[in-house]
C-alpha cells in the first residue's frame, strides 16, 4: 500500500464515533444487521477464537454484497484479573470496499463492540420484553453491562435497575454514572433476593455456572444472555431455557460456541430444537415472538461479524455526511 493510499484511510476513535452516532442509531443498525443475516444477504464466516494465556484473540469477518462492504474485526480480551487501567477489550474494525478491496476506515473496535452488543440487547428487548417493563437487572457491571442498560432504557420505560457484580466498586461506579444519566433508581445487590422484581435481565459475565435459578425469576421475564461465548461458560439455568422461548443471533454459532446451550444439550436436558429461531427471523416476520405477558423469553447472543459490519458502515456513512 502506498503512502498516499494509507493516508486516505479514515481512522475513527471512540470520541469520533460518539460524535457521529448514538444508541438509537446503533439499535436501528442491529435490526438491519440481524435481518440481513437471517435472510442470507450477509455472509459471516465462522469466527476464530484463540486462547493465549490470559488473552482471548478474536477474528471476525463479514461481508454484504448489497452494501458493497467487507468488515474484519480483530479483538483481544483479557480473561485474568484486570487491576490495570488498560481496558479488558481492545481492538480495531477494518471496513473495506468490496469492489476494490481498499481499506476505507479503521475504527476503535472496543467501542464498536460495546455499542453493537448493547444495541443487540436493545433490539431483542424491543421485540420480546413486555411493553410495560420498568425494572431491569444487570449481571456484570463493566462496559457491556453499561451498554445493555443504556439500550434497554431506550426501548422500554425503565424506572429502576438492579446491579450485580463480584466487584462492588464496578457496580457502584456504574450506579453513579447511570443513575443521573438515565434518571432512574439504581440498587447494588449481591444476592438474587429481589431478582423476581426484574422485568428484564441482562447477563454480561464470564461465569462458568448459572448466575441464578428458575425460582429466582418471575413469569414474563425477558433475558438478554450475552456473556457465554465459549463452551465452558454458562450464565443461564437450563430450567429457565426449558420453560421459556429461546431466540438466538445465530443457530449455528450458539450451538458451536455457547455453554448455555452446549452444556445442557450434552447432559440431555434438552436438544437443539429448544431454539425457537433467530432474532433476524423474528425481525423478518418469519417466526412469532412473545405471545403473552406471562411467557419467559430469552435472547442468547454470541456476537456476529455482521453486527460489526453494519455498525462500521453506518458510522462511515455518517462520517462522509458529516
Amino acid at each position: 500500500m502506498s503512502e498516499q493510499n494509507f493516508q486516505d484511510i479514515r481512522i475513527l476513535s471512540e470520541a469520533d464515533i460518539k460524535g457521529l452516532t448514538n444508541m438509537g442509531d446503533a439499535i436501528g443498525a442491529m435490526e438491519a444487521a440481524f435481518s440481513s443475516f437471517s435472510d442470507g444477504s450477509s455472509y459471516v464466516p465462522q469466527r476464530s477464537v484463540s486462547s493465549l494465556n490470559d488473552i482471548n484473540l478474536f477474528l471476525k469477518p463479514a461481508f454484504n454484497e448489497k452494501l458493497g462492504r467487507i468488515c474484519v474485526k480483530i479483538l483481544t480480551q483479557k480473561t485474568g484479573s484486570n487491576s490495570s487501567e488498560i481496558p479488558t477489550i481492545l481492538g480495531v474494525v477494518l471496513l473495506m470496499d468490496m469492489k476494490t478491496g481498499a481499506i476505507l476506515s479503521m475504527m476503535d473496535g472496543a467501542y464498536i463492540t460495546a455499542l453493537r452488543t448493547g444495541a443487540a440487547g436493545g433490539i431483542a428487548t424491543k421485540l420480546l420484553a413486555p411493553e410495560n417493563s420498568e425494572t431491569v437487572a444487570i449481571f456484570g457491571c463493566g462496559t457491556q453491562g453499561k451498554t445493555q442498560l443504556e439500550a434497554v432504557c431506550r426501548v422500554r420505560p425503565i424506572k429502576r435497575a438492579l446491579l450485580y457484580d463480584l466487584n462492588a466498586d464496578a457496580a457502584m461506579k456504574l450506579k453513579m454514572e447511570m443513575e443521573e444519566k438515565e434518571n432512574i433508581s439504581i440498587q447494588v445487590l449481591n444476592s438474587p433476593e429481589y431478582l423476581h422484581e426484574a422485568d428484564i435481565i441482562c447477563t454480561t459475565t464470564n461465569s462458568k455456572h448459572p448466575l441464578f435459578s428458575h425460582k429466582d425469576i418471575s413469569k414474563g421475564t425477558h433475558i438478554n444472555a450475552i456473556g457465554s461465548y465459549k463452551p465452558d461458560m454458562q450464565e443461564i439455568d437450563p430450567e429457565i431455557i426449558k420453560s421459556g422461548n429461546l431466540f438466538v443471533d445465530s443457530k449455528e454459532s450458539v450451538l458451536k460456541e455457547s455453554g448455555d446451550l452446549i452444556k445442557p444439550i450434552n447432559e440431555n436436558i434438552f436438544d437443539q430444537s429448544i431454539i425457537v429461531g433467530e432474532i433476524g427471523e423474528l425481525i423478518n416476520n418469519k417466526i412469532n415472538g412473545r405471545s403473552d405477558d406471562n411467557e419467559i423469553t430469552i435472547f442468547k447472543s454470541v456476537g456476529l461479524g455482521v453486527q460489526d459490519l453494519f455498525m462500521a458502515n453506518m458510522i462511515y456513512e455518517k462520517y462522509l455526511q458529516h
